[in-house]
Parts: C-alpha cells; structure tokens; sequence
C-alpha cells in the first residue's frame, strides 16, 4: 500500500467504519489473549489495536509503512499508551532471535508477499513455548473455499490481498505447533493461535 498520509487517512477511516460493525469485537478478543511481557505487534497498521493493549505489556510495534507507522505513534500518544514503534518489514525482522513472548498480527497475512518467510521470521524472534496469535481472513472449507480460490488472483491483481490463504497450513510449515483457531465470521475469518516448540529438531 502507497506511503504517504493521504493513504494512511483513508485507511484509518475506512478501517475505522469496518471496526465499528464487527472487527473492534475481534481485536478485544484477540488481545484478551495475549502473554507478555514483551510483545511485538508485525503490522501495526495505523495504530487500531492500541486501545487493547494492556499496561503490564512491553509492546514493540512495527510497520513497514512509515505513514501508517507515525500515524500509530500519534494514537499511542493520544491515548496515552506507551509502547516502542519501529519500521521494519515482517520477512526480515529487525530483531534478534528469541526476544518475545507473543507475536500479533492482524490481517497481515492476506497482504505479505511472502507468508511462509513471514511467519518463519516470527518463528524466529519467538522465545521457546512463545505463542503467534492472528487475526485472519482465510479460505473457507467446501464450496466457499472453492468459490474464493476461484476469486483470488483477479482479486489480488485488483486489491493486492489475497482472500483465500490456507494461513494455518503456513503456520504449520514455518516450524509452529498446536495450531489451532477459532471461527469468527462463519470459517472465512479467524483467530488462530500457535506455538513455537520448546526443543527438538526444526525443519523449515
């Protein structure tokens, strides 16, 4: 998505009208959560997930949009939440390996290029027994899968997200277990959760 706070202002407000149908139900769920203390948060947008977090949390936020990315900063001021704002891309991660405890994201994944490499970049920055948590749009099961797949690369040409992702498949492939999720809106939106192993051997 383009750079530059025009950009940043429509996606807020159109974000914003969306969170006030269904999503800010899905956020508050999905940071109910959340174990810390040390938390990143891959794709912070423009800062819609701020009012969840909580005070006991260290949250390190990153964006690779520097508009969206100042755009958050500014409703963590506002809001008077103190967390750590960085910009970077969520398949190279600034980070050393094993920093944090829980790793968020919200519909992120239905927009990064390269999802495998993402979550393996998360896999990484993981400590042992870390959970991922992510809010997600993904394809359905039966013939709604069917009909979304069949969608999904004009779409994608169109919009630049994909909408029929197998995002827990992926999860599984970067390393995670106890993949597990939970259906928000029929099966097509989703928490899922997973955990990074404590031991043993690691094949990507």
């Amino acid at each position: 998505m383009k750079d530059s706070p025009s950009t940043a202002a429509i996606y807020d407000f159109f974000m914003s009208a969306l969170d006030l149908l269904l999503i800010n139900k899905w956020r508050k769920i999905l940071w109910s959560c959340v174990e810390g203390p040390s938390v990143l948060e891959a794709g912070v947008g423009t800062g819609l997930n701020i009012s969840y977090y909580r005070p006991e949390l260290q949250v390190t936020a990153l964006d690779s949009n520097h508009s969206f990315l100042h755009r958050a900063s500014r409703r963590a001021q506002e809001k008077q939440v103190r967390a750590k704002f960085m910009l970077g891309d969520i398949q190279n991660l600034p980070f050393a390996d094993e920093l944090f405890d829980t790793a968020v994201t919200t519909f992120v994944f239905c927009q990064v290029k390269a999802p495998l490499l993402g979550l393996q970049e998360l896999y990484r920055v993981l400590k042992p027994g870390g959970q991922l948590l992510l809010l997600e749009h993904v394809r359905p099961h039966g013939f709604g899968g069917r009909f979304f797949a069949a969608l999904a690369e004009p779409f994608y040409r169109l919009t630049g997200e994909h909408i029929a992702r197998d995002t827990e498949r992926y999860a599984a492939n970067a390393g995670f277990v106890n993949v597990t999720s939970t259906p928000l809106f029929t099966d097509g939106v989703k928490i899922i959760r997973a955990v990074k192993r404590t031991g043993g051997p690691e094949i990507f």
